[in-house]
């Protein structure tokens, strides 16, 4: 596992990924024996950040049970795509329900985005704007798996900003 350090918390996230096995139940798979072998303890959370992409919803069954087995278990599901969530850093992202609409309106914002960012990118202020666009639309579907156009990555970010302000 790779980990990102601040004051007060630290990220861990496995840095392996097999590119043939990203389906949400290889991925679920990997991510549990991560937790084993890296001394997941009684005060951590494990979160898991995925996209629907084209995925059949039966693919998510085992993901949903696992976040419900641990409340230290979350699970924010990205719907098409992760992206997603970058684009609402600067609009709410109406319309984007298709991977392919997310990456024409990200083009628009961030023209040479390639899956990196600058940990400089967004102010405050715009993580806020997007973790505010992204619960909003969220509020409108109640189902465990984010409707079209919908991420959940808020929740984490969220998490990870409330976790920073403890400090």
């Amino acid at each position: 596992m790779e980990a990102f350090r601040d004051v007060g918390m630290s990220i861990k996230f496995p840095k392996d990924t097999h590119p043939s096995r990203r389906n949400p139940t290889a991925v679920l798979k990997r991510f549990e024996k991560a937790l084993r072998e890296n001394d997941f303890r009684k005060g951590d959370e494990a979160w898991l950040v995925i996209d629907v992409d084209e995925w059949p919803e039966d693919e998510f069954v085992a993901l949903l049970e696992w976040a419900k087995k641990d409340h230290r278990h979350h699970l924010a599901i990205s719907n098409p795509k992760f992206e997603l969530f970058l684009v609402m850093h600067y609009e709410k992202g109406n319309g984007c329900t298709t991977a392919q609409q997310v990456d024409l309106r990200l083009k628009r914002y961030l023209p040479d985005y390639e899956k990196r960012l600058k940990p400089s990118q967004f102010s405050i202020d715009e993580v806020e704007r997007a973790v505010e666009n992204a619960c909003a639309k969220r509020a409108s579907c109640n189902n465990d798996i984010p409707d079209a156009g919908m991420s959940d990555v808020y929740k984490l970010v969220r998490r990870l900003l409330a976790s920073k302000n403890d400090d």
